[in-house]
């Protein structure tokens, strides 16, 4: 796992990262790992928190491409519930901004 990571104190709030960004990075810890080389990636989307402590986002879609899928789920999962803990996503007004271009 990436060696950058460090655990969060109690008084310290998830950094706020954009959809794309969380995307790659969980991407790119579960291809790091030994048979997950194939791992395709993951799509996020922005979800109601239950409490202030509540992660606000959830993994939506997987795509597992030709990796292990027991072993990278459980990888992801891992990474996944990690990074809840110290990211929160941003408002994605760039990718509404887009979507809303294309629908004209």
């Amino acid at each position: 796992m990436n060696k950058a990571w460090h655990p969060l104190s109690k008084s310290d709030k998830p950094s706020a990262v954009s959809r794309k960004h969380l995307e790659s990075a969980i991407t790119k810890v579960v291809k790091s790992v030994l048979d997950c080389e194939a791992f395709v990636g993951v799509i996020v989307q922005r979800i109601e928190p239950k409490s202030s402590t509540d992660p606000n986002w959830a993994v939506r879609g997987v795509r597992f491409g030709k990796a292990d899928r027991d072993k990278s789920g459980k990888v992801l999962a891992t990474v996944v519930e990690r990074m809840q803990r110290e990211f929160s996503l941003t408002d994605d007004q760039d990718d509404a901004a887009q979507t809303k271009g294309l629908k004209q």
